[in-house]
């Protein structure tokens, strides 16, 4: 029977303590030189050395498993931002366990508590908000939270998103570049839900159609759940209601835009000859439709990845004594042919 080469042998075969070998499986690279670095991992895969993880474990009282609480995994943005995180566990060493919310408080906090009581080592999550106790506790029992592109001061975490007012402008800029005014934006539920992205576009884009000097009607500002029967009923009272039609429709997520584009095309409407269309958060098929489709692109992955880091240097106690940090990341207008751009138009 073949015995499991053990630290002490490991140790042996590089002529090193069996401490140097610890840190250097814990990561802790600073206390050693290139040289001892390289020798140790070249014993290891030579003698073909694998840690226990369960003794690890028991001993470190940590489990070198992370996970992520979405809010829904349907939602492309979410997708990229978990394959950014997953991506930089693997290069660390951590394991990455997925929890889908599907917006649900109860199932989030079920999720929550479960994950307490398995010992998880921390935490990101795009929260609805309704949890912030919760996960206040969690973060100040020791299992470090990081939240990801929903911001909630109360919970005391770092956070990491984007910029939604400086993403709504760069949206109401370009299609006022190419004519538009009476520009309608379609938003999920935001008067009642504390979701921080919501709101905040939300606000922007009614402070900045003002702030313009745009056709601003409180109406246009369209609060509505995805929902396709709903949307078109929406859509249909501002086509065929009094007064200003819209030459423009504003997506405040991927999931709505798509949602948006749907119901134009099953109409018969042409974008954008018809109706100009631009979305905030970029998917897959956006540029490959017969008409691609502008849009105001997240950093999701990137975000992803710097939410993971940040969650993992709280984890072994790096930033012990900083305290929690908001980080903004910019947003980018993608330009494709959905506002009326030319085909040679670059982007801005």
């Amino acid at each position: 029977m073949h015995l499991a080469v053990t630290i002490t042998e490991v140790a042996r075969a590089a002529a090193i303590s069996k401490s140097t070998v610890s840190q250097y499986l814990n990561g802790r690279y600073e206390y050693m030189s290139e040289e001892t670095r390289c020798r140790i991992k070249q014993v290891i895969e030579q003698l073909d050395y694998r840690p226990n993880a369960l003794a690890r474990s028991l001993k470190q009282k940590k489990t070198h498993t992370v996970a992520a609480v979405v809010s829904s995994i349907l939602n492309p943005f979410i997708t990229n931002t978990i394959r950014g995180a997953e991506d930089y566990c693997k290069e660390t060493g951590f394991n990455l366990i997925l929890c889908n919310a599907d917006d649900n408080p109860d199932q989030e906090l079920a999720y929550i508590q479960t994950l307490s009581a398995k010992q998880i080592d921390g935490v990101i999550i795009s929260t609805t908000g309704r949890n912030t106790a919760a996960l206040r506790s969690m973060n100040q029992a020791g299992t470090p939270v990081v939240l990801f592109s929903r911001h909630f001061p109360e919970v005391g975490a770092d956070t990491v998103s984007v910029d939604n007012r400086k993403g709504v402008d760069l949206g109401l800029r370009h299609l006022m570049r190419h004519g538009h005014r009476e520009i309608v934006f379609f938003v999920l539920p935001f008067s009642e839900s504390p979701v921080s992205p919501r709101r905040e576009r939300a606000r922007a884009y009614a402070d900045l159609m003002r702030e313009y000097g745009l056709s601003f009607r409180p109406e246009w500002l369209v609060e509505t759940v995805n929902d396709e029967k709903v949307l078109a009923s929406r859509l249909e009272q501002l086509l065929a209601g009094p007064g200003p039609k819209p030459t423009a429709l504003f997506g405040a997520n991927d999931l709505m835009t798509m949602s948006l584009v749907r119901l134009l095309v099953n109409r018969g409407l042409r974008i954008p000859e018809d109706m100009a269309v631009l979305g905030f958060d970029d998917w897959e098929w956006a540029p490959y439709l017969q008409t691609p489709i502008t849009v105001v692109a997240q950093p999701s992955y990137t975000m992803g990845r710097r939410a993971t880091e940040r969650l993992i240097q709280r984890i072994q106690g790096k930033l012990a004594d900083l305290s929690p940090v908001l980080e903004y990341y910019e947003p980018e207008l993608i330009i494709r042919r959905s506002c009326g751009e030319p085909c040679w138009m670059k982007n801005d």
